[in-house]
């Protein structure tokens, strides 16, 4: 699934903003912020087909065979609402 247009795409889409607000504006960097995560994470499960979710709790995984606060048990004591997004995550864009 390429899609080769897209950067070229919003790219003139942050132009007209641009020339309508400035670079510098609020409007302009909200969606040049919003547009920077949802392509990367467009570009990362649909262009490449990889898993980013799955990558982040195995690399959560991993980190936690030095770090034991991050083994599945304590990770979700430590850190409630991380452990939250990941479940609502997996909930949702697990297939």
């Amino acid at each position: 699934m390429k899609n080769k247009h897209l950067k070229s795409e919003i790219a003139n889409l942050l132009e007209t903003v641009d020339k309508a607000f400035g670079k510098d504006s609020v409007p302009y960097q909200n969606l040049d912020y919003c547009f920077d995560i949802l392509v990367t994470v467009y570009e990362y499960n649909c262009d490449s087909e990889k898993d980013l979710l799955g990558e982040l709790k195995d690399l959560i995984n991993k980190l936690s065979e030095k770090i034991p606060e991050l083994t599945p048990e304590q990770f979700k004591e430590k850190y409630p609402n991380i452990s939250e997004m990941i479940d609502y995550l997996d909930k949702w864009l697990t297939d």
